[in-house]
């Protein structure tokens, strides 16, 4: 199998995909991406290209069943991005300097600390499984995954370091899971154990190039995680099912945190081996238990194959840690950690098939509540500056609904829509306020990061024969409403709603080995922001 793709400012994708039986019961797979796009920004500083594409990924794997009651899996992939680093762009001048001036393009730069960039992650698993008996099966699934990330990030986007982080970040991971699955006539279920044992490390440095000074941040963090867990359905008659399932989970975190100010443009963990050691903010080892058992419930009845009503439970679980950013000078509780946040959930709907099938609606109302939500806030960071922490600074509802039709008059046509409410607000959010030790409640200023409360879309397929083969047409649009970057509400910067128009046309061979097929996307050259 092999796609090639061809697009706007010299995008290149081509995927290869290749599967070599080996014998009766062995198969040998691989599969090989290639994505290339020439930036659509420019770094005015540098003249290299900004917001470009280079990535290249690959995958092995193998397949080994020699009886019915016998599967084996080996696999392995390895993804390399070298795309450029994404510095942003200014909105407001400082000044007469024209490196302070908001460029002509929202996509150019004028970031003068590099466009180095480098992701690189791989990883391998082990799936086998063994028929047990008609109704029994165990399953084994062994996986490890490592990434290593060196990048920059140029806040202040001009030549000289104003404000940039250089930064690398390295994590690896193992994983071990064991299931028994169970499938009589009116009982499914499975049950199992899962282990984790991963580390996470990096560092970065803080330089603030106007003040000659870099404050030098890293930190290490070691999971292990132990978790057991059911899972049954149980079919009371043929149309009423009830499901639950049960999971206890356990996670032994520790955490490493240090930060130290310098006199220097960088650290030397960053190449400035001359820069004077200063002041140390934090030098801290700590660790932490956080355990929860964690319950799932569901009901489902479905009188005839057009319909089926269902209700849902389920409790939520995330563990406590330790914030890598932690200033024990300016907030000395960072070094105890932040606590587990949990939700419970709550959902209700209806599937439904209607008009003689040739119309299909779904419709589900949701309700979750945050228990100790986790979140990034900031403090006074005497007698100048502000200190960021993550803490459990409050609880939080969230509900809603979603619409989903699908219209299908005729098999040469056929209409999708969706359509989603969500309303989250903060019940309780507690910060420090004008430099004061006691936290007080500013849930009522505080709104839900990245939630917009409308998101719709529509699309239309019409096809046809043409050829010999089958085409067809796609116009497509969505909209997704108001939005805040933070909790605190930010107009210059918080991005407006918008509207994407797409639209696609593809033909299809008779035997559906080719495809051919042209997209159009943005059609309005909407220019919507993700981050500020």
């Amino acid at each position: 199998k092999v796609r090639a793709s061809y697009g706007a400012y010299n995008q290149i994708d081509l995927i290869g995909q290749v599967t070599v039986p080996v014998g009766d019961s062995l198969a040998i797979g691989g599969a090989v991406a290639w994505y290339q796009r020439d930036g659509f920004g420019t770094n005015l500083t540098t003249g290299t290209e900004h917001y470009n594409k280079d990535v290249l990924a690959g995958r092995i794997s193998a397949e080994f069943t020699p009886s019915d009651d016998i599967f084996i899996r080996i696999a392995a992939d390895k993804i390399i991005d070298k795309s450029n680093p994404r510095h942003g762009t200014r909105l407001v001048g400082n000044g007469t300097n024209p490196v302070f001036a908001p460029t002509a393009s929202v996509y150019d730069t004028r970031a003068g600390i590099g466009d180095k960039n480098k992701v690189e992650t791989q990883g391998m698993s082990l799936t086998a499984e063994f028929g047990l008996s008609d109704a029994v099966t165990f399953k084994s699934i062994s996986a490890y995954r490592d990434g290593h990330t060196d990048t920059f990030i140029d806040f202040d986007n001009t030549p000289g370091p104003v404000l940039d982080v250089p930064a690398f970040y390295d994590d690896r991971q193992f994983t071990q899971e064991f299931q028994l699955l169970f499938e009589g006539d009116r009982i499914q279920g499975v049950a199992g154990l899962y282990y984790l044992d991963a580390r996470a490390n990096g560092a970065f440095d803080t330089v603030v190039g106007l003040l000659n000074t870099t404050t030098l941040t890293s930190g290490t963090v070691k999971t292990k995680s132990y978790a057991a867990f059911a899972d049954v359905s149980f079919d009371i008659t043929e149309q009423l099912k009830l499901s639950g399932g049960l999971r206890y989970t356990k996670d032994d975190k520790t955490g490493t945190v240090f930060r130290r100010n310098y006199t220097g443009i960088r650290s030397p963990l960053f190449g400035n081996a001359t820069a004077i050691p200063g002041l140390i903010h934090t030098d801290s080892t700590n660790n932490h238990s956080f355990e929860k058992l964690t319950p799932r419930v569901s009901l489902s009845y479905q009188p005839d194959d057009n319909l089926n009503l269902y209700a849902s439970y389920g409790k939520g679980f995330k563990s406590g840690g330790f914030d890598m950013r932690g200033d024990a000078v300016f907030t000395p509780t960072t070094v105890n950690g932040y606590e587990p946040v949990t939700i419970d959930s709550y959902d209700i709907g209806v599937n439904s098939a209607l008009l003689n099938r040739k119309l299909f609606a779904n419709v589900a109302v949701f309700k979750s509540k945050y228990k100790d939500q986790q979140v990034t806030v900031q403090v006074p960071a005497l007698p100048s500056g502000i200190a960021s922490f993550v803490d459990n600074a409050g609880k939080g509802d969230i509900w809603g609904a979603e619409v989903e039709l699908r219209a299908v008059p005729s098999p040469y046509f056929s209409m999708n829509a969706a359509f989603g409410y969500t309303h989250a607000d903060y019940e309780e959010f507690l910060t420090f306020v004008s430099g004061g030790t006691t936290p007080i409640d500013v849930a009522n200023a505080r709104e839900f990061q990245n939630t917009p409360r409308f998101t719709a879309s529509a699309s239309a397929t019409l096809s046809g024969d043409l050829a010999g083969g089958t085409v067809s047409f796609t116009p497509a649009v969505s909209m997704r409403s108001d939005a805040y970057l933070f909790e605190i509400p930010t107009p210059a910067l918080d991005p407006d709603g918008y509207f994407l128009v797409d639209a696609s046309a593809a033909w299809t061979s008779p035997d559906d080995r080719i495809k051919l097929s042209v997209n159009l996307r943005n059609l309005t050259n909407e220019k919507y922001r993700v981050g500020g």
